[in-house]
């Protein structure tokens, strides 16, 4: 760790506050969950920030089936398990399982948000520490013996308050970009749209020259292509000829290096060769959203083919130019017209060759096509500058919150107060209170024993002894008091003009024992 500034102390987070975790329900059982009210926080609920609602609800005697326990607002949870490190603050009262460590701080050495801080900027430090192959993981014992720089009480506060406000305002520009995000999305798109239905000018802008003012051809697909579509081939994995992967569909082009090798020969895959030119669609998609994406072959370096997850296009150049056929199928016009028409079965979206066939597609004329995909580059050159500064300024926004924590936790954020408590004297003042705490416990835990502590009173476990014979020690386990008190009450036993007890030395275990008169 890095000279700390004066006044602050490295401290391990075990002296920090009081440590725990969450625990698991004893039986997995549906009634704990159903109509649950409790909070019951998972990894996924973590946002490093601060979290006011569950994924899931469990109820009360789900909670009491496990050992877990109700944690208060403005308790510190830290991740222990996969995504180690991921901090959020409580803002609600709420359980949590096993894999969530707990944290009450102490608010007299240290302050909530500044620990919060402190381990948010020292996160990579611990996901160092992770131990497991699948899913990373840390023990509380790591955990607990994690340092962090503690500054002196007050200054702590100034730093908290500091980083609330800077990181508000980093979040707000964040929040700010992902609005350029999508406002970039729908000018591609609507540049597309535009573009296709004769609206768009030279210049990029709105027109209603063009061919927009007379009708063009509506085809179907079917009257557009020079082969028939054509479906893949499913192939399992193995040493034979290339296939591309479903994954190789990237932004309306093919990625021909996204493939792998499958069970089959050349002779076989030939057939199935992709051409510069071929336009290849998703045949079938988990997401609505991506069944039917197209991308186009260009580019062939090397056989490969393509496989059943796939539907071939060759259209027909003399009627629709590769590149306006590309455009026309991110269109919305299209999209809709191919979600309308896929199917799912089993949670899988597909579309068919017969369903594509039917697809109406706008056809103008060849030149205007050429003029068109002149208009749309030159609107998406224009679209893909702007996206240059925002991937930069996403770039410099997500460096800004690593910077000021670094500064904050180097002293370098808010200004020292030398009147300030030293962390270091702080820490020290209240290891000796809660030393002298102790002591003052243990003395008066003694002082009660002792004086429970009678003639009578040993008499009395020594009646209750199972066996005439016995030792000190075993007097000294029933009765956890003063040594010294308790021996002389022994002796004194003795020397009473009828004892109660006698000593005698045992030759077996050569020590002494006492043994127990009988009445």
């Amino acid at each position: 760790m890095n000279e700390l500034p004066n006044g602050w102390a490295t401290v391990v987070l075990k002296e920090l506050g009081s440590w725990g975790s969450g625990g698991t329900p004893k039986r997995t059982d549906s009634r704990f969950y159903s109509n649950g009210t409790i909070p019951w926080l998972v990894i996924g609920d973590l946002n490093d920030g601060v979290v006011t609602h569950a994924q899931t609800y469990i109820t009360e005697e789900g909670l009491l089936n496990s050992s877990a326990k109700l944690l208060p607002p403005n308790t510190l949870l830290v991740a222990m398990y996969g995504s180690i490190s991921k901090l959020s603050i409580t803002g609600i009262e709420c359980a949590t399982n096993q894999a969530i460590a707990f944290c009450t701080p102490d608010q007299e050495i240290i302050e909530l948000r500044y620990l919060f801080y402190a381990l948010k900027h020292s996160k990579n430090e611990l996901i160092a520490q992770g131990q497991g192959v699948a899913q990373k993981n840390i023990s509380q014992t790591i955990l607990k013996a994690h340092q962090i720089p503690v500054a002196p009480r007050r200054e702590q506060n100034r730093i908290a308050d500091k980083l609330d406000s800077l990181l508000a305002r980093v979040n707000a520009c964040s929040d700010r970009l992902d609005r350029v995000r999508l406002i970039l999305k729908h000018l591609r798109q609507a540049a597309l749209n535009l573009a296709i239905s004769g609206h768009l000018t030279e210049d990029g802008w709105f027109s209603d020259k063009f061919y927009a003012d007379r009708d063009t051809p509506k085809l179907p697909l079917s009257r557009l292509l020079s082969e028939p579509l054509q479906n893949g081939r499913s192939v399992r994995d193995g040493d034979g000829a290339w296939v591309l992967r479903l994954t190789s569909i990237r932004g309306g082009k093919i990625d021909i290096q996204e493939k792998k090798q499958g069970l089959w020969s050349r002779d076989e895959a030939a057939r199935f060769f992709v051409q510069e030119g071929d336009f290849l669609v998703a045949r079938g998609n988990g997401s609505l959203h991506l069944v039917g994406r197209g991308g186009l072959v260009d580019n062939v370096t090397e056989e490969v083919a393509y496989p059943d997850t796939m539907i071939r296009i060759r259209p027909n150049t003399a009627l629709i130019t590769l590149e306006f056929l590309e455009l026309v199928w991110n269109s919305d016009s299209i999209r809709g017209q191919i979600e309308q028409r896929a199917k799912t079965t089993s949670g899988l979206w597909k579309i068919s060759q017969s369903d594509l066939e039917e697809i109406i597609v706008d056809v103008p004329t060849i030149e205007e096509q050429s003029e068109v995909i002149l208009r749309v580059r030159a609107l998406l050159t224009y679209v893909d500058n702007i996206e240059v500064h925002y991937q930069n300024a996403c770039a410099r926004i997500e460096e800004l919150t690593p910077v000021l924590l670094t500064k904050a936790f180097h002293g370098d954020l808010v200004p020292q107060d030398l009147n300030d408590e030293p962390a270091s004297v702080l820490l020290e003042r209240i290891r000796v209170a809660k030393a002298a705490h102790e002591t003052k416990k243990v003395a008066t835990v003694r002082k009660s024993t002792m004086a429970k502590l009678s003639q009578e009173s040993v008499k009395e476990v020594i009646r209750q002894l199972p066996r005439d014979k016995f030792w000190f020690e075993d007097l000294r386990e029933k009765l956890p008091s003063d040594y010294d008190l308790l021996k002389e009450i022994l002796f004194t036993l003795l020397d009473e003009s009828e004892p109660s007890i006698t000593q005698i030395f045992d030759q077996e275990a050569q020590t002494m024992c006492f043994i127990r008169e009988q009445k």
